[in-house]
């Protein structure tokens, strides 16, 4: 298996002087889904019950559970079910487990731990992607959105970490690329 490595030109934002979470824009299903926070501090993954009835999941599909989500607060709330997702972040396509929870989140979709371990995911909040080896040994780096929160969606905290940050983005848009190891020579790099 390759080296996961992080360099310099990953970096999304030219700058140290962020802090941006991770969210992208990608697919549940066949629908079109924004602000996919990959959170690795999150010991599940969670989707808010809103989202559902946009995907038109009905309600029956959801398996009871009786884990208890705890926040920042130490409070506890319970989720109303699970249910196992397709979900799709560029070149990525994955299966999640997500617990249903009943309010409006700034995320449409958050994957923690759990599916980040699945896939053997290394997430970078500094560099603003993540990066995964694929099934053909292929190191694969997916670039976080630079805009995720729009018009009526800034009111959101996190929205405010993307304003700041704005003025240190570079020139053009990253796009996805490829590693892989070879011999001595070090990694080979593919820019598609």
């Amino acid at each position: 298996m390759p080296n996961i490595v992080f360099t310099p030109q990953d970096m999304l934002i030219k700058t140290n002087l962020h802090d941006r979470p991770l969210y992208y824009t990608g697919y549940i299903g066949d629908v079109k889904v924004d602000r996919m926070h990959i959170d690795p501090g999150s010991f599940i993954s969670i989707i808010p019950k809103g989202l559902l009835h946009h995907l038109r999941i009905p309600m029956h599909r959801l398996t009871p559970t009786s884990t208890a989500i705890g926040g920042f607060n130490s409070g506890r709330s319970y989720p109303i079910g699970k249910i196992r997702l397709k979900c799709q972040i560029g070149d990525l396509h994955s299966e999640v487990t997500c617990y249903v929870i009943d309010t409006d989140t700034s995320y449409n979709i958050l994957l923690g731990r759990p599916w980040i371990h699945d896939y053997m995911i290394v997430p970078s909040t500094l560099h603003q992607c993540f990066k995964y080896v694929d099934k053909y040994d292929f190191v694969k780096t997916e670039f976080a959105d630079i805009d995720p929160f729009k018009g009526v969606e800034s009111y959101y905290s996190d929205s405010c970490l993307y304003e700041k940050s704005k003025r240190y983005l570079d020139e053009g848009d990253p796009q996805t690329h490829t590693e892989t190891a070879t011999g001595s020579e070090g990694p080979l790099t593919i820019h598609l």
